[in-house]
């Protein structure tokens, strides 16, 4: 699907430029996710799961094994695309230009990007020392999905803009330029990711078709 590609398009240009890391950590996102799942968790008057088939069996494990693939080259060139501003200063700047031009464009009257991020980290470290037995976890925990939804939808907007798309672009690619001057392997490395990231998508594809949604025709000429 278009929507699908376009993220991760736009997952692997945060991903470069560190935009990310200073909005929307991935740290808070992890966090959301194990309480998420630490909440849903089946207690004993909860029905059963219904058994999965062995090739929806093959197909969650290969996600799995695919997001952990994708986390291992994310966290390589995270490493050196730190070193990479550490030694260009230049691209610090733009980087911090660009992600004040994300916040404003985030931001309007009902509401303030670096507020709401701020409000969202707060509510992780909440939840992260909240026993599994407070009836209040899994209300902060959707409190939280709700206002991590409108945040990301407010990013993804904001990247909309054409000024910041072509500041984005220029920024990612310098820093990609510089990384492999610091370390000729991220070359190896994003390739590596991209092929991931294909793979990811494909196997996306392949869920939607198992549980019946229909892809949309590509039109013809």
């Amino acid at each position: 699907m278009v929507t699908q590609v376009k993220k991760l398009g736009f997952r692997q240009t945060v991903l470069a430029v560190g935009i990310v890391c200073g909005l929307m950590s991935a740290g808070v996102m992890a966090a959301d996710m194990g309480t998420v799942n630490s909440a849903a968790a089946p207690s004993a008057a909860q029905p059963a799961m219904p058994t999965l088939s062995p090739e929806q069996m093959k197909l969650m494990t290969d996600f799995k094994q695919t997001r952990e693939a994708m986390d291992a080259l994310e966290q390589q060139l995270q490493g050196i695309e730190a070193k990479a501003y550490d030694k260009n200063p230049k691209l610090a700047k733009d980087r911090d230009s660009l992600r004040d031009a994300i916040k404003v464009a985030m931001s309007d009257k009902t509401f303030d990007a670096q507020a709401k991020y701020d409000e969202l980290k707060a509510l992780v470290t909440k939840i992260q020392a909240m026993p599994d037995s407070d009836p209040q976890k899994a209300k902060d925990i959707q409190l939280f999905r709700a206002g991590q939804q409108e945040f990301e939808q407010r990013q993804e907007k904001a990247f909309q803009d054409p000024k910041i798309q072509q500041k984005s672009e220029k920024l990612r690619t310098d820093v990609r330029a510089d990384m492999i001057k610091v370390d000729p392997k991220s070359k190896q490395l994003f390739v590596d990711l991209d092929a991931k990231e294909k793979h990811m998508h494909d196997l996306q594809q392949q869920a939607m078709q198992m549980h019946g949604v229909e892809q949309p025709m590509s039109p013809t000429k």
